[in-house]
């Protein structure tokens, strides 16, 4: 897998309308004020705002509008952070189809996982998808943290391309 993903990724707030709708061009002339201030890469849906609230089609309508605007000029990656392995994976196959670049995963929302759960997860998720993933570590905010020795376990994987 060649991935050369370097540099700034900012994760790109979602953009909403007064009735709660998407704001896709707001959304996307916040994506643009990025573009011209040198990103290298951007991450929509980058957290568990956007992923854990959004129905799937308004996910789908999102990632599809992003890669058609930033047209390869950096790559696209969306976040995934779904409540259960299942959903993640339902969004990593999706995801693809949508002309994302790469996946930035995090561990299942809301549920503790162990180590072996965890490991579990990003495995499945990674079987789920072609696309490359950066493993999202946010231990404070989500309260399962993957350690070095998991990261050591998981270098097999060649979905894996970076943390």
């Amino acid at each position: 897998m060649n991935v050369n993903w370097r540099g700034v990724f900012p994760a790109i707030c979602t953009q909403f309308k007064a009735d709660y709708s998407l704001d896709i061009p707001a959304t996307l002339a916040h994506l643009d004020a990025q573009l011209a201030a040198g990103i290298h890469g951007v991450v929509m849906m980058g957290s568990v705002g956007e992923n854990t609230t959004l129905e799937f089609a308004e996910k789908k309508e999102l990632m599809q509008a992003t890669v058609a605007h930033v047209k390869k000029r950096v790559p696209v990656l969306t976040g995934v952070a779904e409540y259960t392995t299942g959903q993640a994976c339902r969004w990593a196959e999706q995801a693809a189809g949508c002309g994302a670049d790469g996946l930035m995963v995090l561990p299942p929302m809301v549920y503790k996982s162990d180590d072996r759960e965890t490991l579990a997860h990003f495995r499945t998720v990674a079987k789920a998808t072609p696309l490359p993933i950066m493993v999202y570590n946010n231990p404070p905010a989500y309260k399962v943290d993957i350690s070095p020795e998991m990261f050591a376990e998981m270098a097999d994987e060649p979905k894996f391309a970076c943390i």
